[in-house]
């Protein structure tokens, strides 16, 4: 996964729809819900387009999903860069590696680099995630050919010029200084430091610190050792056959060279045992933010289908408990929302929510009563099927691009499922129980441990939060 390189986690962290100041939102108890999704037997009958699966010259695994419905061509390609890999205590490098690749190459400026893309409507982009960086290409077949020209230069020539690290560093300090601001980004930090602390995985942006610290030569090094193809799985789909792929990126990226690079390798955390409060003070803030989370599954748990059923009823989307029951019925928010964070380095799960503050104490125990209601009451035949069914509909229509597909394929292969995995997975929906939603309720949605984020004007909330564990106030500056 990768995520944006400036750093925006002030929105994109907890994506919670906050009360303006001085509004209160109104309750709509009673609200019929009519989004049940209908969906026949058919719709559960789906076989994927079978990639092809070739090898190219640089090392590379290629998956090729071919489809001429529309004359363009997307291809991805992953390398072992990431946050992981950012040297110790220096969190950013590789965010700014991703960012300042496409910056300037040898005979190419940043401005001539855009001029080029844009001339033929196309993309080029880096990305740097916490386990990969990533490549993505895009534009219409007739013009394809040129876009890689821009890649392979950017690829095979990057200068990281020393004015535009300065800038970009420049930038990064503003943002972050915008972003300690935010309950949003000072929670989903507190969060990483609880869950993750005992190592690289406690970052998810540069820190003032390491900032400073970041030279152009150790970028220069990170590029070198991390830029390489790997034997990592890429992949290209839209309007071109097997052949004219691995013909194309041969041309292109033959000549970039490189060996197997591991996995990072860090173990995934068991839940925490003991409950705690971590409370962040914000003072004469109107709202709490309020996150609630402990450990649970990775990506290649036998109970992820089972547990993605399970927090659609839940706190996945307006028809769930949480959002339902925090904010149409009881009035208390505007946005509610849980989920499973699995990954091969991630796996937790969260819920979260922004409060009024008088509301604080009673929010977050409404939240835990729907907590233990899924653990400790069977789920309703209705509301089962509804679950079901809308996940059912939203897996068939995000199989509609060629594009969509190839990522399944690509998801697939990189976490090592069964390889009818696509082609069972509606039917493997539709099979799953009360019981089953029960058992991964009381096993993975934390309630006796649970780990509480506030984030809040402490002279208000520290007292009525005590109520729910032990507190520890944590400073904005010291998160």
């Amino acid at each position: 996964m990768t995520k944006p390189l400036v750093l925006s986690l002030v929105a994109a962290s907890l994506a919670i729809a906050q009360v303006p100041q001085g509004q209160t939102p109104q309750s709509v108890a009673g609200v019929v819900r009519l989004n049940r999704v209908p969906v026949s037997n058919e719709v559960l009958k789906v076989k994927l387009p079978r990639p092809v699966e070739r090898q190219l010259a640089n090392g590379a695994k290629l998956l090729v999903v071919e489809s001429h419905r529309v004359p363009s061509i997307t291809f991805r390609m992953s390398m072992p860069s990431g946050d992981l890999r950012d040297p110790a205590g220096m969190p950013g490098v590789s965010d700014a590696t991703a960012a300042l690749i496409r910056l300037g190459t040898k005979t190419r400026s940043s401005k001539d680099i855009a001029e080029t893309l844009a001339d033929i409507g196309a993309q080029v982009t880096f990305g740097s995630g916490q386990g990969e960086a990533t490549i993505f290409v895009s534009s219409l077949t007739e013009n394809f050919d040129a876009a890689l020209a821009v890649l392979t230069d950017i690829l095979m020539n990057p200068t990281f010029p020393q004015d535009e690290l300065d800038k970009w560093k420049t930038r990064q300090r503003s943002n972050l200084e915008q972003a300690k601001t935010q309950p949003g980004f000072l929670a989903n930090d507190r969060l990483n430091k609880v869950l993750y602390g005992a190592d690289a995985r406690q970052y998810s942006h540069p820190t003032v610190d390491s900032l400073n610290k970041i030279t152009r030569d150790i970028i220069v090094e990170h590029y070198k050792t991390y830029y390489v193809p790997s034997g990592e799985w890429a992949g290209i789909s839209g309007d071109i056959t097997p052949a004219e792929a691995v013909a194309k990126l041969n041309k292109a990226l033959g000549a970039w060279k490189g060996g197997p690079v591991a996995h990072v390798s860090l173990p995934l955390p068991a839940q925490i045992a003991e409950k705690k409060v971590s409370l962040i003070a914000r003072p004469n803030s109107v709202q709490t933010l309020l996150m609630v989370a402990n450990h649970a599954i990775e990506r290649t748990s036998p109970d992820y289908l089972e547990c993605q059923v399970m927090n659609r009823i839940l706190g996945a989307g307006p028809s769930s408990r949480l959002f339902r029951i925090v904010r149409e019925e009881k009035g208390y928010t505007y946005g509610i929302g849980s989920g499973f964070s699995a990954t091969r380095y991630l796996n937790h799960f969260s819920a979260s929510t922004s409060v009024r503050t008088e509301v604080t104490e009673a929010a977050l125990a409404e939240v835990l009563k729907q907590f233990a209601d899924i653990r400790d009451r069977t789920v309703p035949a209705d509301e089962l099927a509804d679950a079901k069914s809308a996940i059912v509909a939203s897996f068939v229509l995000g199989l509609e691009s060629s594009a969509a597909v190839l990522g399944r394929w690509l998801e697939q292969r990189q976490y090592s499922l069964p390889e009818d995995y696509w082609d069972t997975y509606t039917q493997k929906v539709t099979a799953v129980t009360a019981e089953d939603v029960q058992r991964v309720a009381k096993k993975y949605v934390p309630l006796d441990n649970v780990q509480i984020i506030a984030v809040g004007d402490a002279t208000k909330i520290t007292e009525l939060l005590k109520k729910f564990g032990p507190v520890e106030e944590i400073s904005p500056d010291s998160n």
